[in-house]
C-alpha cells in the first residue's frame, strides 16, 4: 500500500483554507496595510509547511488558525498603531439587520476593528469560521469559559456598536 503523500495533504489543506486564513488575519489586524497581512500569512503557510508532519491531522484546522493568530500577533507587537480608535468613523448600519449574519465581509473587518483584538478574533472565530468553543480555546490558549465570556463581551459591544447612528 503506498504512503500517503504529506505534500498533496498540506496542498489540499492550503486550497481548502487559504481564503479562510486570510479572511482571519484580516479580521486580527483589522486595518493594516496588505503588506503586513501577507506577510503574516507567508510565514503562517512557511510555519505550517515546516511542523506539517508534526501536527494532529484529526486537529490541523485549529492547529493552524493558532498559527496565523501568533503570526498576526508578531506584526501587531512589532506595528503597534499610534492612532487611537475614533469610534465616530464606523460606517451606517441599517439597524434592524441582524448583527453581524448580513453584512459583508469588509464592513464587517471595519466594525470588528472597533473591537478589542481579543474579542474581535473570538466573534469571527465563531461567527465567520464556525469554530466550536474548545476549537476557538485551543486557537487562542484559553479556557472554555474565557472564550465564553470574550464572545458575551463581543456582541453586548458589536450591538452597541451598531445601534449607534453616523
Amino acid at each position: 500500500m503506498p504512503t500517503p503523500d504529506p505534500g498533496h495533504d498540506f496542498e489540499a489543506f492550503y486550497r481548502d483554507r487559504a481564503g479562510d486564513a486570510r479572511k482571519y488575519a484580516a479580521t486580527i489586524l483589522a486595518q493594516q496595510a496588505t503588506r503586513e497581512l501577507d506577510d503574516a500569512l507567508q510565514e503562517a503557510w512557511a510555519r505550517a509547511w515546516r511542523a506539517w508532519d508534526q501536527a494532529d491531522p484529526a486537529r490541523r484546522e485549529a492547529w493552524f488558525f493558532r498559527i496565523v493568530r501568533n503570526c498576526c500577533l508578531d506584526v501587531h507587537r512589532r506595528d503597534r498603531p499610534t492612532d487611537p480608535l475614533d469610534e465616530a468613523r464606523l460606517p451606517g448600519v441599517d439597524l434592524t439587520d441582524p448583527i453581524i449574519s448580513r453584512l459583508d465581509a469588509r464592513r464587517s473587518i471595519e466594525v470588528l476593528a472597533h473591537l478589542k483584538p481579543p474579542l474581535r478574533e473570538a466573534l469571527w472565530l465563531r461567527e465567520a469560521m464556525d469554530l466550536s468553543y474548545a476549537e476557538i480555546a485551543e486557537v487562542q490558549g484559553v479556557p472554555i469559559g474565557t472564550v465564553m465570556s470574550r464572545l458575551h463581551a463581543a456582541r453586548k459591544r458589536m450591538a452597541r456598536l451598531l445601534r449607534r447612528t453616523p
